[in-house]
């Protein structure tokens, strides 16, 4: 037991089917990127599945994972491919990889559960946007920290990457830690500086337009969509969430369901600021515990 999270419950494994037609990564995870699952002994008719986003890892996911868990649903936060792995693994990762992964865990939940819910965060919620989209018996969505555009690569830079793309896999970006956020998964700091070391140093000169195909088709699903959605969005991320609540704010405009979250950074989960943490999570659960009902 670490603070209230009791980690004998954790099963840090997904079914192995789910990584069936995808890259198979050739260095195995660090232990902050583990897969993960949450499931009660006794049978539950709803879960959620939970998706990371760009270079994330599940151990972000500590703490909306338990908190559902504890309302009574079965959780499944999978590890995207090429992901917590190290940097040579991601560099041989596409988008059809990490969509492939989502897509096959969705088609197996929905043979096990009569409710299949999602929670994306960053590049993941455009993920679960699009296969919401294409999918009517998908039950809620959660968009966190939504990525439909990314102000820290302006489209001159975006353009000098894909001509490197040929001669290098990846350009430095100098990232640097922080000890401010508050981790939660088992173990935690160990993987910090190994994960920035591999992932949050670089650019990657052949992921990036992967990561920005996926926004852009993202935003086209939003525009198109039905399902009972809620957008959380930090206040205090201006690169990425607020320009992205408002390309969601102009797509959906008669359907805006959304939390703005005070001092938030894109990190919800584990924030600096654990009010902002706390509140991001009592959204998500109180937006789960409502009756569920289709939009339009």
């Amino acid at each position: 037991m670490i603070g209230n999270i009791d980690f004998s419950i954790f099963d840090y494994s997904v079914p192995y089917r789910w990584y069936r037609g995808v890259y198979e990564d050739r260095k195995q995870c660090c232990s902050a990127a583990r897969s993960f699952s949450l499931l009660h002994k006794d049978k539950t008719d709803e879960c959620w599945l939970i998706i990371h986003g760009y270079r994330g890892y599940p151990g972000e996911f500590i703490r909306p994972a338990t908190d559902l868990y504890r309302e009574g649903y079965d959780v499944f936060v999978p590890r995207l491919p090429g992901h917590g792995t190290c940097g040579r693994d991601f560099s041989r990762s596409h988008s059809k990889d990490w969509m492939g992964l989502a897509l096959n865990a969705v088609g197996d939940l929905k043979t096990r559960y009569s409710k299949v819910h999602l929670l994306g965060h960053s590049m993941g919620s455009a993920m679960v946007a699009i296969i919401g989209c294409s999918d009517p018996g998908i039950g809620k969505v959660v968009l966190v920290s939504p990525s439909f555009e990314n102000l820290q690569m302006p489209w001159t830079a975006r353009v000098v990457l894909r001509v490197l793309s040929p001669f290098t896999t990846k350009v430095n970006c100098h990232w640097h830690p922080s000890s401010k956020y508050h981790l939660h998964y088992e173990g935690a700091p160990c993987d910090e500086m190994y994960l920035g070391k591999e992932y949050w140093t670089w650019f990657f000169t052949r992921q990036l337009p992967e990561y920005y195909k996926i926004m852009k088709q993202g935003l086209r699903a939003i525009r198109e969509y039905g399902h009972e959605h809620l957008v959380i969005c930090p206040e205090r991320d201006k690169i990425i969430s607020v320009p992205s609540l408002k390309l969601y704010l102009d797509a959906v405009a008669d359907r805006k369901n959304y939390v703005v979250i005070e001092n938030g950074t894109h990190c919800l989960f584990y924030d600096k600021d654990p009010l902002a943490e706390d509140r991001a999570v009592d959204a998500v659960i109180s937006f789960a515990k409502m009756p569920h009902h289709q939009i339009g």
